[in-house]
C-alpha cells in the first residue's frame, strides 16, 4: 500500500493501491487480470473529509458494456457494510457516478455518494452494531474499498481513506471545572468558537461534529455532561451552571474570539443549549437539531423516566414528566411481542396533552441574543421534534426575535439527521425503538443539512464580530 506524504506526514485522507498522482486529483491505475486496457479510477477531491462529496470517474472500460461497481467499509466493531451498483459504460468506455444513474443496485438515481450511504451490514458478527455504522474512535479513518468488475469478469479495486479531521487539527482535553475536548485548526487570528452539546447518549459528547467544525475553521469544544467519571452517571440532576462554565472557559482562551461563540446541540442537549443561550447574552447563535421547546424529565440507567434532568442553583428546574400511560404500555408490549420497533413519539405527545399549560415552562428562546437554527425530521419517532421546532419558531416570531432565525424540516427523516457520508440505514428492525426515516430520505438530508449548518455558523460568526 502506497501513501503520499503531505507536509512531511502520511496523508490522512487518501490511500490508494496502486496510485498515480496528478496535480488536482488522484488517479488510480488498476490493471485487471486478462484485460489489455488499463482501468483507472479518478477520485476528487484529493483529500476528503467525511462530510465532503466525492466525484468518482472510471475509464478504460469496454465501450457500452455493463460494469459492476461495489463498495465496502469495515466499522470499528469489525462489521462489514457493503453496496453495489451496475452501470453501462459510455461509447468511450467511461462511467461517471456524478452523471450516471445505475441500472440496478443498492441505490437509484444519479448520486456520486450513493455507494456510501446505501451500504447495508453483513449478518455477522452477531455482537456488532447492525443499526448504524459503529465509530467509537473518531480520530481513526474510515476506509472504503471500491471494486470494479467489467463485462469479462475481471475485478480490480482501490481503497479510499476519509477522516473527520483534516491534517493540522489540534486536540486539547481540559478538566477545568468541565470535561471537554477542544478541536481547532492551525491559525494566526482568534477563531470563532462553537460549544458542541450532544444528546442522550452521554459520554464525551459529539466529537465527530467538533472535529468537522474544526476542519472548517471553528474552534469547537465537544462537551461531556453526563455518563463520564466525575459527572452525573445518567441524564438526571445535571446543573445548568455547568454549561456556563464551559462558555466561560472558551471566552478566556486567546485562540477563541469571545465575540463569536455559538452553540451546536442535538436532541436532549438542545434543552441545555437553548436554556443556556437564553440566559447568556454573549452566545452569538444556536443550532438545535431535533429540538425541544421545553425541559423534560431525566432518564435512569434502565432507560425509564427519572427525576429532573436539569437543576439550577441546586434546585430542580420545572419539567414535563414522562408518564407510562396504560395505552403506551399495551402498545409497547405488543410491539415487543411482534418484533416491531417501539415508537416513543406518541408517549411525548400524550405527556404534552396531559401537561398543565406547558407553555408556562417553555424555554424563553426570545431572550437569545443571536440567530436560532432548528432542524427536524418529519418522521421523528423518538420525540415530536418537528412539532416542538414549530413551537420554538412560533414563540420567536410572536415575541419579535430580531435575528435571522430559520427552521428546516426534512421529509422521510427521523430523529437522527446525518452530517457525514456514511450508511444511512442498518437493520433497524433489530432495534427495540423506532427512529424513523428512510435510507433515501436521510441521504437527501445528509447532502442538505450539514452544508446549511456550516453556512449558518459562518454567517452568524461574521455578524457577531462586525456588530461588536
Amino acid at each position: 500500500m502506497l501513501a503520499f506524504p503531505l507536509h512531511g506526514h502520511r496523508s490522512p485522507l487518501i490511500v490508494i493501491r496502486p496510485v498515480v498522482a496528478f496535480a488536482l486529483t488522484l488517479v488510480y491505475v488498476l490493471f485487471a487480470r486478462s484485460v489489455s486496457a488499463a482501468v483507472s479510477i479518478e477520485v476528487t477531491p484529493e483529500t476528503a473529509l467525511l462530510d465532503q462529496r466525492l466525484t468518482i470517474q472510471i475509464s478504460g472500460l469496454r465501450p457500452n458494456a455493463p460494469v459492476r461497481v461495489s463498495a465496502k467499509s469495515q466499522a470499528q466493531d469489525a462489521l462489514w457494510w457493503r453496496s453495489e451498483a451496475v452501470f453501462t459504460a459510455d461509447d468511450r468506455g467511461q462511467v461517471d457516478l456524478d452523471r450516471q444513474a445505475p441500472q440496478a443496485g443498492s441505490y437509484r438515481g444519479i448520486d456520486a455518494m450513493g455507494l456510501f450511504w446505501s451500504m447495508r451490514p453483513d449478518k455477522a458478527p452477531k455482537g456488532a452494531d447492525h443499526l448504524s455504522f459503529a465509530i467509537a474512535d473518531f480520530s481513526k479513518p474510515v476506509m472504503t474499498e471500491i471494486g470494479i468488475t467489467d463485462a469479462g469478469g475481471a475485478t480490480v479495486s482501490a481503497s479510499i481513506e476519509r477522516r473527520y479531521a483534516r491534517m493540522g487539527v489540534r486536540t486539547l482535553g481540559f478538566h477545568e471545572g468541565v470535561l471537554a475536548t477542544l478541536y481547532e485548526y492551525d491559525h494566526k487570528a482568534a477563531l470563532p468558537g462553537v460549544l458542541v452539546i450532544g444528546g442522550s447518549d452521554g459520554g464525551p459528547g459529539a466529537p465527530g461534529v467538533a472535529m468537522l467544525l474544526a476542519s472548517h475553521g471553528f474552534a469547537a469544544v465537544s462537551l461531556a455532561y453526563f455518563g463520564v467519571v466525575g459527572l452525573p452517571p445518567t441524564l438526571e440532576s445535571v446543573p445548568m451552571e455547568y454549561f456556563q462554565k464551559a462558555l466561560q472557559w472558551m471566552r478566556k482562551r486567546p485562540d477563541i474570539d469571545p465575540r463569536s461563540i455559538a452553540i451546536y446541540s442535538e436532541s436532549r442537549g438542545t434543552e441545555a443549549a437553548l436554556f443556556t443561550a437564553a440566559s447568556d447574552p454573549a452566545v452569538s447563535a444556536v443550532v438545535a437539531r431535533s429540538p425541544s421547546f421545553t425541559l423534560w424529565g431525566g432518564v435512569t440507567a434502565a432507560h425509564l423516566p427519572g427525576k429532573a434532568a436539569w437543576t439550577l442553583q441546586g434546585q430542580p428546574l420545572p419539567y414535563i414528566a414522562n408518564t407510562l400511560y396504560p395505552d403506551f404500555i399495551i402498545a409497547y408490549l405488543w410491539d415487543r411481542a411482534t418484533g416491531t420497533p417501539v415508537r416513543q413519539t406518541p408517549l411525548f405527545l400524550e405527556d404534552l396533552a396531559h401537561a398543565t399549560d406547558p407553555d408556562k415552562i417553555a424555554i424563553p428562546v426570545e431572550q437569545i441574543h443571536g440567530a436560532v437554527m432548528l432542524l427536524a425530521g418529519a418522521d421523528d419517532q423518538i420525540w415530536p421534534s418537528t412539532m416542538m421546532a414549530g413551537r420554538i419558531m412560533g414563540r420567536l416570531r410572536l415575541r419579535g426575535h430580531a435575528y435571522r432565525d430559520q427552521s428546516l424540516t426534512f421529509a422521510d427523516v427521523g430523529h437522527a439527521i446525518p452530517y457525514v457520508y456514511l450508511p444511512t440505514r442498518g437493520n433497524w428492525r433489530d432495534s427495540p425503538f423506532a427512529v424513523g426515516g428512510t435510507a433515501e430520505g436521510m441521504a437527501k438530508a445528509q447532502a442538505n443539512a450539514w452544508p446549511q449548518i456550516l453556512k449558518f455558523l459562518a454567517v452568524e460568526a461574521d455578524r457577531a464580530r462586525l456588530n461588536q
